[in-house]
């Protein structure tokens, strides 16, 4: 039965590593970079620098929701399973897992003598003190939702643990690849509380690195793990510089003050490209951008003025002005590398099936409302500009609102319908298990507590809901797909969720001196394996 369900969680594409694609500087030696001779073998650097567009938000695991934070996470711990190059499942912090006969309970073999940081040794009860953290949903997790099915977490012993699911879970597999699983000290979480992942001195894992200082907004640094279980990392030390304004970080490549980079912007693309000694790495992800629905305002609940927006906007000018040649139309609410993707192809700018859409709606002369936006995200100021001139043509009058990314994030987490107030947001997506219950369940169903923690936008559909609550039960690949398939066209086309622009590309424009950087369908990029040269 195991093997039966690990065949169809099974993700298409690969983690890329960087030393496939890196083109080397021009005019070396024989010497080599570091002008070592060919007998000594080149020669590393101790320190990799990496600019990435944001400060970590939080390193809890059950907190982190965006993709800095969880980049770092990842390079701080592990989960009980994990995606292989590959894509296929497999063991992490377990050395092997079956399922019982109704598929609701499943048993975990774990590793044994691994260490956390604190040289702490990771056992069961470490496994079950995370879960129980994540399924109490007195704390307000935005982790509670994804283990909503988990009935009971239970210490088998020292080295086995077992969870049993309320139903049949399809996705368990690639839920448990999913770094918001990961596991912590209970000891730790006992201490801080809420706090923790908020400092340095609140972090204990079990990955490659451990924190050795983070300054907010000014840098983080990791150090290696000398007693990780697994492959020891090559680079002692990894710093995080947060640059927010692309210019400067395509500038801080340049001129060698950092690494590597993410974010690029499109127009400095072709430059880096062909510049002597740099690379520019670029593929496919879950990654996608949005503007998502506000259905709480009294105007866009109405289905037909959603419909009307979705297809007032012309998405190949947006990637062909702001974009070209790092994103692609989005065809569906999930990118084509997660597991349940339907292609429902991409949805042509229709500007008089719009406005007849407004009549029907009501608004025959159009409206006024408001895009709200943030600059966190790339030409967030231009995508909404370009969507108010498009809205504009069908006789949509959109006031635009941009906030800094700390007020951004308080507004689409933990606001009632009665607080929240943005009729169409900016909202980037991808599910970090590589799976359509990881991008569509708790995103587009129906609040349970009244508060916006993952469907940010208020979204409420009957058939969604019992769509997407059916495939999680479903253990059958084909029969997930098909209801997949149903909810998403709903989401997309029919009752639409939001406003989908485009698939994005990952992309990261390094030093060529840089190698086996780990780039993964999920947007991440991390340095466990990763060396530079001198």
């Amino acid at each position: 039965m195991m093997k039966k369900l690990l065949a169809f969680m099974l993700i298409f594409t690969m983690i890329f590593s960087l030393a496939a694609c890196s083109k080397p500087a021009e005019n070396t030696t024989d010497a080599g970079e570091g002008g070592t001779s060919a007998q000594e073998g080149p020669k590393y650097k101790d320190t990799i620098v990496f600019a990435p567009n944001t400060d970590v938000q939080s390193l809890d695991p059950h907190v982190q929701n965006d993709t800095t934070s969880e980049q770092v996470v990842k390079m701080l711990y592990n989960t009980l399973l994990k995606f292989d190059e590959n894509g296929n499942v497999v063991g992490d912090l377990a050395e092997s897992w079956e399922v019982s006969e109704d598929n609701k309970t499943w048993t975990f073999q774990l590793k044994q003598g691994v260490k956390f940081h604190d040289g702490t040794e990771m056992t069961a009860e470490h496994v079950k003190g995370t879960y129980e953290r994540a399924m109490d949903p007195a704390n307000g997790l935005v982790v509670n939702e994804i283990v909503k099915m988990f009935e009971k977490v239970e210490v088998v012993d020292k080295y086995t643990v077992s969870i049993t699911t309320t139903e049949p879970y399809g996705a368990m597999t690639s839920l448990m690849c999913n770094v918001s699983l990961a596991v912590m000290d209970p000891a730790y979480i006992d201490k801080y509380g809420m706090d923790l992942g908020a400092s340095a001195e609140s972090i204990n894992g079990t990955g490659p690195y451990k924190i050795k200082s983070w300054e907010r907004d000014v840098e983080l640094v990791l150090e290696s793990f000398d007693d990780y279980y697994g492959e020891k990392a090559p680079t002692k030390y990894i710093v995080y510089r947060p640059i927010p304004e692309a210019a400067a970080r395509v500038i801080a490549l340049e001129t060698g003050e950092v690494d590597a980079i993410q974010g690029v912007p499109a127009d400095d693309v072709p430059r880096l490209e062909a510049t002597e000694g740099l690379s520019v790495y670029k593929a496919r992800s879950v990654g996608q951008r949005l503007f998502r629905f506000g259905c709480n305002d009294s105007i866009i609940s109405n289905t037909k003025v959603r419909q009307a927006l979705v297809y007032a906007v012309d998405r190949q000018v947006i990637i062909d002005s702001l974009f070209d040649g790092l994103a692609v139309p989005s065809t569906a609410p999930l990118a084509p590398v997660t597991w349940g993707y339907a292609n429902l192809g991409e949805i042509k700018q229709d500007q008089e099936k719009a406005k007849q859409l407004l009549a029907e709606a009501g608004y025959p002369d159009g409206f006024k409302t408001k895009i709200v936006t943030t600059e966190r995200y790339a030409k967030g100021v231009e995508l909404a500009e370009i969507l108010a001139a498009q809205f504009a043509e069908i006789g949509v009058e959109a006031e635009i609102q941009v906030m800094e990314w700390s007020a951004f994030v308080q507004t689409i987490s933990g606001l009632t319908a009665e607080e929240f107030d943005e009729p169409i947001f900016i909202m980037g997506a991808g599910p970090s298990m590589m799976d359509a219950d990881g991008g569509l369940r708790g995103l587009y169903t129906t609040t349970l507590t009244g508060k916006n923690d993952r469907n940010y936008g208020f979204y409420s559909n009957k058939e969604v809901d019992e769509l997407i609550d059916a495939a999680m039960k479903e253990t059958d690949p084909d029969k997930r797909k098909e209801l997949y398939k149903r909810a998403q066209e709903i989401l997309y086309l029919e009752d639409p969720a939001g406003i989908w622009l485009f698939d994005q590309l990952t992309n990261l424009a390094h030093s060529s001196k840089l190698q086996n950087v780990t780039v993964s369908p999920i947007s991440t990029i991390t340095f466990e394996k990763a060396t530079i040269l001198e």
